[in-house]
């Protein structure tokens, strides 16, 4: 119908009954849990609500910097030839390695485990679960963790949630390694450099690191600006050289920071 993000926020019962094709249902009573799986600010999007939640979403969707193209109430979508039942659409988007190299990072056992450090959100981690991992999704901080275990269940996923704060207990970190022994670990726009020496001295052979964090270059951008935070531009494959390098490129956001599109096996 539309190539126009359209985002249905009635009940469950109704979504299934009818929707437009191409719709993702977010409950208007979970919303404040998952404004990270909507597309970016500024993205026009069709809503569809009823009272008497439909003035407060075209309020909040507004007030966070949607463009609402159009607002349709159960009645208005009478008019079009629906889809029925649940829907696995998305329109939000994981780190550029999963979304356009997966096929590098594809798990070769069943269930294997993989280690996402900073997982933030979640949307990594769910990707990962999507393609038949076991993820252990590590965040410092309870309410990342619960955003994101929130929406694993909505995708079907299963998360190990690990509360812990890489930084000041790498011991947990290597404890984690040790116990899992992971075919995958992935940090994405997170960096601190001690890490990488747990992982060349823990990860098992065979075990995949991918790391899309900033580089040197975006400090010229925006943040982040402190060196601690930014890595060089040939600090990977350097570091990481004696492995097996499958992926070694840079990715810029729209405004302008390069990051790293790196995936590394240990040999």
């Amino acid at each position: 119908m539309t190539t126009i993000p359209i985002i249905d926020l009635r009940p469950a019962e109704i979504f299934q009954q009818g929707h437009l094709p191409g719709a993702i249902h977010l409950a208007f009573e979970q919303l404040a849990a998952l404004w990270h799986e909507l597309p970016p600010k500024g993205t026009t999007v069709i809503l569809c609500a009823d009272d008497p939640y439909a003035s407060d979403a075209l309020a909040l969707f507004t007030d966070r910097q949607f463009v609402v193209d159009t607002l349709y109430s159960t009645d208005q979508l009478s008019q079009f030839s629906l889809a029925s039942g649940p829907s696995q659409e998305r329109v939000w988007h994981g780190n550029p390695i999963l979304e356009e190299h997966a096929a590098l990072i594809t798990p070769n056992t069943p269930n294997p485990a993989a280690i996402d450090v900073g997982c933030g959100s979640g949307r990594d981690a769910i990707l990962l679960g999507l393609m038949g991992y076991h993820v252990y999704a590590i965040d410092l901080f309870e309410q990342a963790l619960e955003r994101a275990e929130h929406s694993a269940t909505r995708w079907g996923v299963t998360l190990s949630r690990v509360h812990m704060d890489c930084r000041k207990d790498p011991d947990e970190l290597i404890a984690l390694i040790k116990k899992t022994q992971p075919q995958l670990i992935m940090q994405s726009r997170f960096l601190h450099r001690p890490l990488f020496d747990i992982y060349q001295q823990y990860l098992p052979r065979g075990c995949k690191l991918v790391i899309h964090t900033f580089l040197e270059g975006a400090a010229k951008f925006g943040k982040p600006k402190k060196p601690d935070f930014l890595l060089k531009n040939d600090e990977l494959s350097e570091r990481f050289g004696h492995w097996s390098v499958l992926l070694d490129q840079v990715h810029h956001l729209d405004d302008g920071r390069p990051l790293s599109l790196f995936i590394a096996e240990k040999r």
